[in-house]
């Protein structure tokens, strides 16, 4: 493996860029459940500042948990974003560039599938027994559903981390250096009209 002296990020820095990547595909993934939540809150005839005044529960009790928007909204909404951000920051960690080729199509279909059994399971943890400890009333009144869909959703967006990775990897790549033909071209006096 060669390493930061002939020009390649260092092993750590790799890590990093997935990490970040991931944290990019997790907060994306995590307005996709807000989403989810606020459509299936419409769809049952509630405000859909329902499930974020839940989850605002958290901090300022059941008074934060109200049918409109509230101050409190934005801690729910952001201990949300920050949950499945950090999660997805994981992820990206965990999984680098394991089976994000662009050149396999099957490895991706395959990350997909990992991402959407990932979502249940942080479903499953996180609502079998994360909340049931940390804050009661999110595991009586939240939409199951909605909340299955939407992490289903959010592990499918987990597995662009890859492509976001990649991203992040051009940014950050030193520009490739002009042949000589091509840099007398450019450096020539000569106006073209």
């Amino acid at each position: 493996m060669l390493g930061a002296s002939e020009g390649l990020p260092s092993p750590r820095r790799f890590g990093l860029r997935h990490a970040l990547a991931g944290l990019q595909a997790g907060v994306l993934g995590a307005l996709v459940i807000l989403a989810c939540l606020m459509i299936g809150s419409l769809w049952d005839g509630r405000s859909i500042w329902f499930a974020p005044n839940l989850f605002a529960t958290t901090f300022f009790g059941g008074a934060a948990w109200r049918n409109h928007f509230v101050r409190a909204t934005w801690s729910g909404l952001a201990l949300l974003i920050a949950m499945y951000g950090g999660l997805g920051g994981i992820w990206g960690w965990l999984w680098g560039d394991r089976l994000g080729s662009r050149d396999k199509p099957d490895s991706r279909a395959m990350l997909r599938l990992f991402g959407a059994i990932a979502g249940l399971l942080v479903y499953l943890i996180a609502y079998g027994w994360v909340w049931k400890h940390v804050n009661p009333l999110v595991t009586l009144y939240a939409p199951t559903r909605q909340l299955q869909v939407g992490h289903i959703l959010w592990g499918i967006v987990l597995a662009r981390s890859p492509l976001y990775a990649r991203r992040i990897g051009n940014a950050l790549a030193p520009p490739a250096p002009i042949p000589q033909e091509m840099a007398h071209e450019v450096g020539s006096p000569e106006v073209i009209l």
